[in-house]
């Protein structure tokens, strides 16, 4: 099943619950970090990526897994 991924503002999006936000870059890897806390939540970051579409691979493979 596809889903969408709604931008909110630059840098954060919505989709399928999470909140997913760049969280800037991370030199000892030399790349962007990209985590998606669940929404209301933004204390703790259920997933971590170096990529907006890895982030979204990591929580549909999550939710789908549960049903």
């Amino acid at each position: 099943m596809k889903h969408k991924c709604r931008r909110i503002r630059s840098g954060n999006y919505e989709y399928r619950g999470y909140i997913i936000q760049c969280v800037g870059y991370y030199h000892p890897e030399q790349r962007v970090v990209w985590e998606a806390c669940p929404k209301g939540n933004t204390l703790c970051a259920d997933f971590h990526g170096f990529s907006l579409k890895e982030v979204k691979m990591d929580i549909d493979n999550d939710l789908d897994k549960e049903e």
